[in-house]
């Protein structure tokens, strides 16, 4: 799809929560916020389309002005920005958050890569060593795609499903290690995606 196609899609698509568009000083202060430009994009979406609220679930997170009632964690994505940059691994650096899917599962986006570059943030997979990882698609793909499905899985559809099972059959996502919670090192390594999928080998 091509960026006006998105636009418009979600244009259409937007619930009646989706609030009022942002003000341009309210975009611009946050990426002073998180150092790097928006994807033009988003960008186009906060002053076009609404402050938040649309796309997977209505629940992209806006700037400045955004309902933070909305938000499970930050009030906006200015926030998560300032909170990330310090953080002492400095991993999240330059990105922000951009959905909460409850249970700690979250979508952020790296302003650093021109691009968009999605990212996954999900402890429950493993360890807070390695909640963070790569999705191998852009912001504008990860959209698009989610464009129509009513009701989409965090990452989309079939996450859960490929996850590693705790047994034959039992079906539920298996918590893989204790890591930083009792303070041992946790030996796995994060999910590996590519082209947006969860590869598993």
């Amino acid at each position: 799809m091509t960026e006006d196609e998105i636009v418009e899609a979600i244009r259409a698509s937007a619930g009646p929560d989706v609030l009022p568009v942002a003000s341009p000083e309210a975009v611009t202060e946050t990426e002073n916020v998180i150092g790097y430009p928006l994807p033009p994009l988003l960008r186009r979406l906060y002053l076009e389309v609404g402050n938040g609220c649309f796309g997977p679930r209505g629940g992209i997170i806006g700037v400045r002005g955004y309902d933070f009632r909305r938000s499970d964690v930050f009030a906006d994505i200015g926030e998560s920005a300032a909170a990330f940059r310090s953080e002492p691994s400095g991993q999240r650096r330059g990105m922000v958050q951009l959905l909460d899917w409850g249970c700690c599962i979250a979508s952020l986006l790296d302003c650093r890569d021109p691009a968009g570059a999605m990212w996954g943030w999900d402890p429950n997979l493993c360890c807070l060593e390695h909640a963070l990882f790569p999705q191998d698609v852009t912001f504008n793909e990860w959209l698009a795609e989610s464009i129509g499905r009513e009701y989409p899985e965090p990452f989309y559809e079939g996450y859960f499903d490929s996850l590693p099972k705790a047994g034959p059959g039992d079906g539920e996502p298996t918590r893989l290690g204790a890591g930083e919670e009792d303070g041992r090192s946790c030996d796995r390594s994060p999910p590996v995606w590519v082209n947006g999928r969860l590869r598993r080998d």
